[in-house]
């Protein structure tokens, strides 16, 4: 007899294969709906509970299949439609993720999950504040779930309404006292006082802290309330030891990035390439450099021009790149990638990349497109784009590597290991320097490099030659970042609704003491820097 002959009715093999998923076992869950689907070949929830295995193990085309199967017999149903939504964004359909969405605020039923899946779902698509709607909503229903409230703190940040972030993150950690993420962020919006910190709950934390990288978390947190008490060395002491803990679990070292920006430099030579392949369009506006050397407060610079509207941090050109490769890595970029370039496909990429950002653009004639480490991949979207531009960071080196190391990163895939040590941060730094010197060589016409301590000294010469590269007509707004109301989803998020301020310049004095290995690297590299 099949699994499924144990169970008489379509519920009943629903809760058995829920039963078996809560337990963990998902070849038991598996083989019982699939033995179900050949008795009831328009069982719904079937299909659905098979997107769930899917998802589970990361299979997201697998995913968006069962969904539209279970759509297709219940074509209504509000949760096949959310969670097919949300695969789609993790696939690359944007588009289609957005008309999902649409059709799911028509229909009834909603419940407290649908609203926060919704919700992340529009915070995957930069749609700040349709995603704090839905967690609002998601709260109205069931006010007991701690990382719905989270959700809502973190989009209310992005939105800018840092108060109501600030109330939303402390409901968190009142309904979940060990939200290390909830605490980490809750430092991020600032306002650290010796009158008010969490030092000391902070502090108590990080000692009952046993995971990596849940260390690494309250650490984080704890090193930015001791920096704003300017306790300097306590600061990067606590940040060390939680770095070195959360180093040792993933025994990165810069090799495999250096293996990165070596196929980088053999696929991109200095010699013309051609610009006839590709696709020419010349909406996309893109924005990089390594992380905290500015790229926030240039997005906000050319988004507060009329023509231009803001996509947030898209990682749509490297998922549009895999899927035209054939690959389901979920690293953002790999030496693996460079062998699969193939020039004949180069329209055909361009062409998805801007199909899959359309819903971002409104009735504006630009886009901005801000991941910082879109620089990895600008040769390629040059090449895909040759009408594109794309604006690359550059800030004193030993600022970069000290904000890098500063900063808590996601270590989902190995994209940002190099924080984790001074050392291989400041390698980093000179490979990515190289690299963009490399491309200024290259794309003359595509690529323009701002320098960070001249912008915020001399902002009002440097946006008139940055908005010139872009091919903007000047316009004051520019001048004056407080003034952008649009939603801003980074670490900056707090600093950009500010006006353009130099106070960032020369902030790796306070660590001065622990960075001579950091300097040596940089000398013997050969770079030119100040002391």
């Amino acid at each position: 007899m099949s699994e499924a002959g144990h169970y008489s009715t379509q519920t009943t093999i629903e809760d058995a294969a829920r039963l078996a998923l809560l337990q963990g076992k998902h070849q038991q869950a598996y083989q019982l709906l699939m033995d179900a689907l050949k008795t009831y070949p328009r069982f719904a929830r079937g299909y659905f509970l098979l997107s769930r295995i899917a998802y589970d193990f990361k299979n997201h085309l697998k995913e968006v299949e069962m969904l539209f199967a279970a759509l297709h017999v219940e074509p209504d149903n509000v949760e096949f439609i959310a969670y097919l939504a949300r695969a789609q964004v993790l696939v690359g359909n944007s588009s289609d993720a957005h008309e999902l969405l649409m059709r799911a605020e028509k229909r009834q039923g909603h419940t407290a999950e649908i609203y926060d899946l919704m919700g992340v779902t529009y915070n995957r698509l930069s749609m700040y504040q349709e995603a704090a709607v839905c967690f609002q909503r998601s709260i109205e229903c069931n006010s007991d779930n701690a990382g719905v409230f989270f959700n809502l703190a973190s989009t209310l940040k992005f939105c800018g309404d840092f108060p109501a972030a600030r109330t939303a993150y402390e409901h968190a950690i009142a309904l979940k006292p060990d939200y290390f993420k909830a605490h980490a962020a809750l430092t991020s919006l600032g306002g650290i006082s010796h009158e008010h910190n969490h030092v000391a709950r902070l502090r108590e934390l990080l000692e009952k802290t046993v995971n990596a990288d849940d260390s690494l978390c309250i650490a984080h947190a704890l090193s930015k309330e001791l920096e704003a008490l300017k306790d300097w060395s306590g600061s990067i002491t606590v940040l060390q030891r939680a770095k070195q803990k959360k180093l040792a679990q993933l025994l990165y070292d810069f090799s495999r990035d250096k293996a990165i920006f070596e196929k980088l430099e053999q696929s991109y030579s200095v010699v013309s390439r051609s610009k006839k392949s590709g696709f020419h369009n010349n909406r996309p506006l893109f924005v990089t450099g390594m992380p905290r050397t500015g790229t926030t407060l240039v997005e906000r610079i050319l988004s507060s021009h009329s023509q231009v509207a803001s996509g947030g941090e898209l990682y749509n050109f490297s998922i549009e790149f895999k899927r035209l490769i054939g690959s389901v890595s979920g690293e953002f970029i790999s030496d693996e990638f460079f062998g699969h370039i193939n020039r004949e496909g180069l329209d055909k990429l361009g062409r998805a990349y801007i199909d899959s950002t359309d819903y971002l653009l409104g009735n504006k004639q630009f886009l901005v497109d801000k991941l910082p480490l879109n620089i990895l991949y600008a040769g390629l979207i040059i090449d895909a784009l040759p009408a594109a531009k794309v604006v690359c960071l550059d800030r004193n080196p030993l600022d970069t590597i000290v904000s890098n190391y500063r900063q808590l990163f996601s270590f989902q895939d190995s994209t940002f290991a190099y924080s984790l040590s001074l050392e291989h941060t400041a390698h980093y730094y000179v490979a990515f320097k190289q690299w963009t010197d490399r491309l200024l060589a290259i794309y003359p016409d595509n690529v323009y490099r701002v320098n960070y301590e001249a912008l915020v000294s001399n902002p009002e010469l440097e946006i008139q030659a940055l908005l010139k590269f872009c091919g903007l007509p000047w316009q004051d707004d520019c001048l004056h970042i407080e003034r952008n109301a649009k939603p801003v989803a980074t670490a900056s998020a707090v600093q950009v609704r500010q006006p353009i301020t130099a106070a960032g310049i020369g902030q790796w004095k306070h660590y001065a003491a622990h960075l001579e290995p950091a300097i040596n690297i940089l000398e013997n590299a050969g770079l030119v820097f100040d002391l």
